[in-house]
């Protein structure tokens, strides 16, 4: 499974930035596309329609949401899904440290903002096998080579 991951500075003086990883709509399960967010990011292509780790991880009972919300699936998504979403990010950035793909981060430089293609495996309805092992899920799991597509900040 393709995922793009982005940096993207956010204005102001101190270099603050948004680390996102998102999914290529293409990518989602077609019989899941119409049921997740859709966000835009900008690639050296133009805009690409993708969606959120964690509705590409969702078990297909959260999209019945009169049961997600009461057994408490909608913290433990969000949760795994910033940690996989962290993982993916730091196999690219290496600045990117924290065990959480925090909403913004502010460095001690200014790299810029950049967007880059990585591979992983298929997250689609992945949430019933990774949250079990969610405190000691690594790169090698989601078949990530750590160093070996990270770009210097």
């Amino acid at each position: 499974m393709d995922i793009i991951a982005s940096r993207t500075r956010i204005f102001g003086a101190a270099p603050r930035y948004s680390y996102r990883a998102l999914v290529p709509l293409d990518q989602i399960d077609p019989a899941r596309r119409h049921r997740v967010a859709i966000l835009h990011v900008q690639t050296r292509r133009g805009r690409l329609p993708c969606t959120r780790i964690a509705d590409t991880i969702a078990p297909d009972r959260w999209f019945e949401r009169n049961l997600a919300v009461p057994c408490g699936l909608a913290a433990r998504l969000n949760l795994v899904g910033r940690r996989v979403e962290a993982i993916l990010l730091r196999s690219v950035f290496p600045e990117m440290v924290t065990h959480l793909a925090p909403l913004a981060l502010l460095l001690d430089h200014d790299p810029g903002s950049a967007v880059h293609p990585i591979a992983t495996i298929d997250l689609n309805a992945a949430f019933d096998a990774i949250a079990p092992r969610i405190d000691t899920l690594m790169a090698a799991d989601l078949d990530l080579h750590q160093g070996a597509a990270r770009h210097a900040a």
